[in-house]
């Protein structure tokens, strides 16, 4: 079976502070008298589930939409549980144990158990959240090449309150620094994987958009069955 990571997108969810959000707009409506339903929908491209490619932070890198579509899927994905509390960083000590399997991986998810502040304290969620070191960052860049991209269950790879050590960390996986790059998928809800089925494959299709450096996905696992009898 398969079950979506991806939160749907909504207007007063959580943003990286500052940023604009979304907003929703009727365009036309049947209970107004047109013919069908139509919405225009205005978003930053960096809100909600979203993946962050290389031109993101990286000038010469390419764009989601220039990457090829193997990219956006993974057979080898590793789920990994580190807690992290607000502001506190995945360290390279923390994955290090686990670098054999991360070698093997082409996707790291990390799951924080933080996506649950998303709703009880939306605001100390965007600004107060966790982050990957630049020390791990590097650790991934330089050992684990299958990587092709990580996921995470809190806002940003970047904590709001560690702005400078963000800054690196994304620099690092989007290849400013290497001849490769790993790409960034963030706001996640891993929630549904608790149910104790294998994780077989994960599926990350972003919206393709010409000269936009990333933006939203959609995110869908496949689990073995006991995942849904244990619900």
């Amino acid at each position: 079976m398969f079950v979506r990571l991806s939160y749907t997108m909504a207007e007063g969810d959580p943003g990286w502070p500052g940023n604009f959000t979304m907003k929703t707009e009727a365009y036309t409506s049947i209970a107004a008298g047109d013919i069908a339903n139509q919405t225009i929908v205005a978003l930053h491209n960096h809100f909600g589930s979203h993946m962050d490619g290389p031109k993101h932070f990286n000038d010469h890198g390419p764009r989601l939409c220039e990457l090829p579509l193997e990219t956006f899927i993974y057979d080898e994905p590793y789920l990994l549980d580190i807690p992290k509390s607000y502001g506190e960083l995945v360290q390279a000590a923390e994955l290090f144990p686990h670098l054999p399997r991360l070698q093997r991986a082409d996707l790291l998810m990390i799951r924080s158990g933080f996506s649950a502040c998303r709703r009880t304290d939306p605001e100390r969620y965007a600004g107060e959240g966790p982050g990957i070191s630049a020390e791990a960052c590097r650790l991934l860049m330089d050992h684990c090449s299958n990587l092709k991209a990580i996921a995470l269950d809190w806002i940003s790879l970047a904590s709001y309150v560690h702005p400078e050590e963000g800054v690196l960390a994304h620099q690092l996986l989007l290849g400013s620094f290497h001849s490769h790059s790993i790409c960034i998928i963030e706001d996640l809800d891993f929630t549904a994987l608790q149910g104790g089925g294998e994780l077989k494959r994960v599926l990350a299709v972003p919206v393709f958009i010409a000269n936009a450096d990333s933006s939203p996905v959609t995110v869908l696992a496949e689990v073995e069955e006991p995942s849904l009898q244990s619900k």
